[in-house]
């Protein structure tokens, strides 16, 4: 983008006066005469959330928050940069085959977690452990949406023998079950809920009356660095240090999150010095380079974390795929052979994003064995014409796919809003025309983007970003599958479900050994390579990008959370 292109999208964010901040540092970067103790951050974020709890109820997300869930929510583990765990809400965290984690022979299991002394609610009431006791009573209530998800799927109760210790007894083993954690990407905690609180709504039997409770967005009450102080709807949320969070008071004393679903005019934001950090999606990493260009030298920096994985969903729900060719896994592989990845990546995301063939990034010993075990996709259209061949389809004479008994195969390519993603799927299907797919495109509105059951109802293939690594394969069970009997909760939403993947992910999450896990890692990415429920493309980077008076932010590993430590973060 030119510089003078520039001015009129800076009109057009000046003009937003309801959503506006008073701008505190300048374009150049420049200090402001506001003392840096007395700051308040700007951050722009692309999509207003449905809720700022760490663990949602029947409120599916579909997008990035990892700041916004950070900014106000605390359990009692926190990854670290290299993604290990630490104590958080817990003075200490379970050790394996020691009093604290308990292995049965039958594979039940006991942790215990002893909390830090004089830990309170952002409202100052004292946190006990009766506060997880209730968590799990909400969270494993059939009705209300999470009972089937890991890891309260896992358990069979918590207990509360005194007011500071915390006992969760296990159905199975589960690797994490000494550190669970609500804010990486591999989220999988137990945060807590106050029964002062929610206790009446929860009595009353009626889900209703919880899962509408006003505690999920505007009247939450949490644990994390900041308190909510504010939420204007449709424009921003204002929050402040909490001074009794239990690593310490946050260095910088009020945060706002502004919600800026254009990127670029989260770019003129961030070029006019009123947005000092953009992140969850709101600058896209194609406008990246834009900004660093145009920003003087030394403005601002900019963290990619790649720490999600985007494929190519076909639907699985039977009474939904369309055409019904696409039920034929020649069909689908064909398809794959068909993508031209690395050149999608060059063209559309200036080649910034690695190529993934699983959902495991090939960086770590796990990831190495998924990677050399996988089937592998590489673009070849010989290869996806003998498959469209065997599979009994052939090209009439405008070049496309049919089939004697199905007549015309004509797909249809899905992707959420945004002039990234549709550029992305512009390409895909591009390149699938070419080669002989007769593809037509869709675009999923930003405000559908949470709501499971509008992302589940495509009839063709879907381009969508999930967690990497263990945290997506979760979703890749059954029971994540959003369906009418289920009230569509769910993330899983190409509607993928095989009993044969439901026991290798348990054989993967209750593995307690290092090998054992690797092994089972390597035989369900096996399956789904082969069964190939999607198409893997990238591991995106999702930038963080930030003025260079903000100090803190730092790339971590896929598994962690840019903001783990954010209330170290500080204006210089």
């Amino acid at each position: 983008m030119k510089r003078s292109m520039l001015w009129p999208l800076a009109f057009v964010w000046l003009a937003a006066a309801c959503v506006a901040p008073q701008s505190t540092s300048g374009p150049s970067g420049q200090a402001p005469s506001t003392p840096a103790s007395a700051r308040t951050l700007v951050a722009a974020i692309r999509v207003e959330p449905k809720t700022i709890a760490a663990r949602g109820l029947a409120q599916n997300t579909g997008v990035a928050l990892y700041l916004t869930k950070r900014l106000f929510n605390a359990d009692l583990a926190l990854l670290d940069d290299q993604a290990n765990p630490q104590p958080y809400l817990a003075e200490s965290l379970p050790q394996l085959n020691t009093n604290s984690w308990k292995v049965a022979a039958d594979g039940t299991m006991e942790t215990t977690y002893h909390l830090r002394p004089n830990i309170v609610w952002h409202d100052g009431t004292p946190l006990t452990a009766d506060d997880f006791v209730f968590s799990y009573q909400v969270y494993s209530a059939p009705d209300l949406g999470a009972a089937a998800s890991p890891p309260i799927n896992l358990m069979q109760d918590v207990q509360a023998p005194d007011p500071r210790t915390v006992v969760i007894h296990w159905k199975q083993p589960y690797a994490s079950a000494g550190s669970l954690q609500s804010v990486g990407t591999g989220a999988n905690g137990l945060p807590p809920l106050q029964r002062s609180v929610l206790g009446a709504a929860l009595e009353s039997g009626s889900a209703d009356a919880i899962l509408n409770h006003p505690y999920w967005s505007t009247g939450f009450v949490g644990l994390g660095p900041y308190k909510l102080d504010h939420w204007e709807p449709g424009a921003f949320i204002e929050s402040s240090a909490f001074d009794k969070h239990a690593l310490g008071a946050s260095k910088i004393p009020r945060i706002k999150l502004v919600f800026m679903p254009d990127g670029n005019t989260t770019l003129a934001a961030v070029l006019a010095g009123d947005v000092h950090l953009a992140v969850d999606n709101a600058l896209p990493a194609t406008l990246t380079n834009t900004l660093m260009h145009q920003w003087p030298a030394g403005a601002g920096s900019v963290v990619s974390y790649a720490n999600q994985w985007r494929a190519a969903h076909f639907q699985f729900r039977p009474d939904f795929v369309s055409p019904a060719g696409l039920k034929d896994v020649r069909v689908r592989k064909a398809l794959a052979y068909a993508v031209d990845r690395k050149n999608i990546n060059d063209v559309v995301y200036e080649g910034q994003f690695p190529l993934a063939d699983s959902i495991f990034q090939p960086s770590s010993d796990l990831g190495r064995a998924v990677d050399a075990a996988v089937t592998k996709y590489p673009f070849d259209l010989r290869q996806s014409e003998q498959l469209m061949s065997q599979a009994g389809f052939s090209k009439n004479s405008a070049g496309f796919y049919a089939s004697p008994g199905v007549g015309l195969f004509t797909p249809e390519a899905k992707v959420n809003s945004g002039p990234e993603f549709e550029t992305e799927m512009s390409a895909v299907a591009s390149g699938w025309r070419q080669a002989g797919f007769d593809f037509t495109e869709s675009v999923l509105p930003a405000a559908q983007a949470q709501d499971a059951q509008a992302r589940s109802n495509f009839p063709g293939v879907y381009l969508y970003s999930g967690n990497v690594g263990e945290g997506g394969v979760a979703g890749w069970a059954s029971n994540n599958v959003p369906r009418p009997e289920n009230n569509w909760r769910g993330g899983s939403y190409d509607g993928y479900a095989n009993p044969d993947m439901d026991k290798l992910i348990t054989a993967f999450t209750t593995a307690l050994q290092p090998a054992d896990r690797v092994k089972g890692a390597v035989e369900l990415a096996k399956l789904y390579s082969s069964e190939l429920p999607a198409i893997s493309l990238f591991f995106p980077t999702q930038p963080w990008v930030f003025i260079s008076d903000l100090t803190g932010p730092k790339l971590v590993a896929a598994e962690s959370n840019v903001a783990w430590d954010m209330y170290l973060w500080q204006f210089k």
